[in-house]
């Protein structure tokens, strides 16, 4: 190991050391519970292709059948 992995590992060993002498926040369990909720209600790839080309058949169909 050199002298610059052993810095970054005694930075890394400081930091860790100090998160863990802090207290966690009363409700962040609960914070990210409802976190990890909201991300898994976003919409999937398949979900915004599906929208991209229903807007685009909507946009082709407002201009007459043409394509812009």
């Amino acid at each position: 190991m050199n002298d610059k992995e052993s810095k970054l590992d005694h930075l890394l060993a400081d930091l860790a050391a100090s998160y863990a002498r802090t207290a966690p926040p009363r409700d962040g369990l609960e914070k990210l519970k409802r976190r990890m909720q909201a991300e898994t209600n976003t919409l999937s790839d398949a979900d915004l292709e599906w929208l991209a080309a229903a807007g685009k058949a909507l946009n082709v169909e407002r201009n007459g059948g043409k394509d812009k």
